[in-house]
């Protein structure tokens, strides 16, 4: 039988984490703050270089590892265990199987919201715990994608809620730095207004974390608890 937060679905996954957010919010704070940081160099190249492609290869091996690392942040808080800003850096112990997965996740959601929006929703709410599974049960890439698509028939619908308002809250909200210009010529623009930054503040802090909790909480929920996962931080 499901169980009563599995079957309570997205309603009840950010009502639980906004309980998790604010219990483990000593512990986000410094970890937010440092993801917030990473984005200095990715700007920085971009003015230095006039170009996306060093920004990118910033994104791609540097940034996405503690992107990742912090997803295990989020699971291990949503299951009441204990975490630290050190978790955050757990991804590079399988660092090959983080960015492949990474990279794979991008590439199938990309090709199915080319072919239509619709089913690149559906290829990234079927496989998105692949970066979960990554990172806690320390899978390899095939086995990542494979746990995330056994795990999501039927929450789909669910998902794509959780999805659908991070997105959403990210794109509507403006950044105080930003990329402006043509893909060929980017310029970094800045927009300081008072507003602005409390709105980026706001989402940076409270509902972008809110949300990945969210998630973590899917995650765990939709897991078999038949198979509890290996001890973070310890390779398979």
């Amino acid at each position: 039988m499901p169980s009563a937060e599995k079957k309570g679905g997205a309603l009840r996954w950010l009502q639980l984490a906004w309980d998790d957010y604010f219990n483990g919010f000593k512990t986000l704070f410094p970890v937010l703050l440092f993801l917030t940081a990473l984005n200095v160099p990715l700007f920085w190249l971009v003015h230095r270089y006039n170009s996306y492609l060093p920004a990118l290869a910033y994104l791609l091996l540097a940034v996405t590892p503690l992107t990742t690392g912090a997803n295990l942040v989020y699971i291990r808080l949503a299951r009441g265990e204990k975490t630290s800003f050190y978790d955050l850096f757990s991804a590079f112990p399988v660092y090959r199987n983080v960015v492949a997965v990474s990279v794979w996740l991008g590439l199938i959601t990309m090709a199915g919201t080319l072919a239509f929006l619709i089913p690149g929703l559906i290829l990234y709410t079927t496989y998105c715990f692949s970066e979960y599974a990554v990172v806690d049960r320390r899978t390899g890439v095939r086995e990542s994608f494979s746990l995330s698509s056994s795990i999501t028939p039927g929450y789909r619908d669910s998902l794509l809620l959780i999805v659908a308002f991070s997105a959403a809250m990210d794109f509507f909200t403006p950044n105080p730095v930003g990329i402006t210009g043509k893909f060929s010529a980017p310029q970094v623009a800045f927009n300081l207004k008072p507003w602005v930054i409390a709105g980026f503040c706001l989402k940076t802090l409270v509902f972008l974390p809110w949300l990945h909790m969210a998630m973590a909480r899917a995650y765990n929920a939709l897991l078999p608890k038949e198979s509890p996962p290996p001890p973070a931080g310890q390779p398979s």
